[in-house]
């Protein structure tokens, strides 16, 4: 990069902020990426109306709505495409363009270096078992959220980076007075809390005979924060819309936190970034051993692993009774989330390491081998 010259990147994102992978992935380091001489310029793909469409109803008017708004934003991501220079750094997260082809991708590959984000496996899902590989070879490297995803990647490019989705512990914190308040008698019914899309549902059903079990004993809550409340029956469920304003308040105000999740090659691929949340804000919080899951947690420590039913009532039981048990795993959460996943650390650092993408743009570029990968 020339001194005194302002590198540019060309991201293109799923969504505005309003989707959590690129809320997470792209806009909350944007502030590090300007601070490290970095223009970003950032075109999301979908906007909010895109998420209010899927509770559309009856079910053609919701297809055709959404048919018609896609169309409308291929339309308008054609218009940003033609903003790329010849030269400059593009990022795509994902895709351009969902179930079609790779042809931008390729035509634009042969004038930009283009980085692929992926922080899910989008390579199991229908249309994908082709073109993602296809993509990874067209891309100079890849940015990925975990090795899950690392070991896919570098299947089909030589340079992959693991940068894991983290959360800003300014903004999810404990409540005042949370982390030292002092261990009392059962007073109240313990709120369980889960957070996430409405398609994560199925997740949640693996808990319902040990959370049925433990109301037998005691008042259990289980709060859902998500954009439709779901179908439980037998608990007693607490619905809360999810927003950007009150979604820290309503992890806050709860308990204990729970990330239940099937072992397969999909769930493994996930970045723990509901974990994260709940640990961030010093939750006690529980999850299935699938994944980064295994990495995060410190079975005992700083949380807890269940990986069948009989466990998840194991160890929410001693949870929901003693106070101070979920004081003492709730501070060592957020030691950790402070200590390893905080946007303070991997703000700055992956600004370095899109500066040194960059560096690199201004040398002759030929597309990298796929035969010595390298994953950092």
């Amino acid at each position: 990069m020339i001194p005194g010259e302002r590198a540019t990147i060309h991201y293109f994102s799923k969504t505005t902020s309003i989707g959590p992978s690129s809320r997470y992935r792209i806009y909350q380091y944007l502030p590090y990426l300007q601070r490290h001489g970095i223009q970003t310029h950032v075109y999301p793909l979908f906007g909010a109306l895109y998420f209010s469409m899927l509770t559309w109803r009856p079910a053609w008017v919701r297809a055709f709505g959404k048919m018609v708004y896609t169309v409308l934003c291929f339309l308008q991501r054609v218009f940003h495409l033609l903003a790329v220079k010849a030269g400059d750094l593009v990022v795509i997260e994902g895709q351009l363009f969902p179930y079609c082809a790779p042809i931008v991708e390729r035509a634009l590959s042969r004038r930009n270096r283009i980085i692929l984000e992926l922080d899910d496996a989008i390579y199991l899902t229908p249309g994908h078992a082709r073109k993602i590989p296809a993509l990874l070879r067209l891309s100079a490297g890849a940015i990925v959220g975990n090795s899950t995803l690392a070991r896919y990647a570098s299947l089909h490019t030589s340079n992959v980076y693991v940068v894991p989705t983290v959360v800003d512990t300014d903004r999810f914190r404990p409540a005042d007075g949370k982390r030292s308040s002092p261990a009392t008698a059962f007073d109240r019914a313990v709120t369980i809390v889960w957070i996430g899309l409405a398609y994560n549902f199925p997740y949640i059903e693996m808990l319902i005979p040990a959370l049925r079990e433990l109301q037998k004993h005691s008042p259990i809550v289980l709060r859902i924060v998500s954009s439709s409340p779901p179908v439980l029956p037998g608990l007693n469920v607490e619905f809360r819309p999810w927003s950007y304003e009150n979604e820290v308040q309503d992890l806050q105000t709860a308990d204990i936190g729970v990330m239940p999740l099937f072992d397969d090659e999909w769930a493994r691929s996930k970045c723990g970034l509901k974990l994260l949340q709940y640990m961030a804000v010093g939750l006690p919080a529980l999850a299935s051993p699938v994944g980064v899951n295994r990495d995060i947690v410190r079975h005992g420590e700083n949380g807890f692993l269940a990986a069948s039913e009989e466990d998840w009532y194991r160890q929410l039981a001693p949870l929901c009774r003693d106070r101070e048990l979920r004081r003492r795993i709730g501070d060592a959460a957020r030691t950790t989330v402070e200590a390893q996943y905080s946007l303070k650390h991997w703000g700055p650092a992956l600004a370095e390491r899109y500066a040194a993408i960059i560096e690199d743009t201004n040398r002759p570029y030929s597309r990298p081998a796929v035969a010595q990968p390298v994953v950092r």
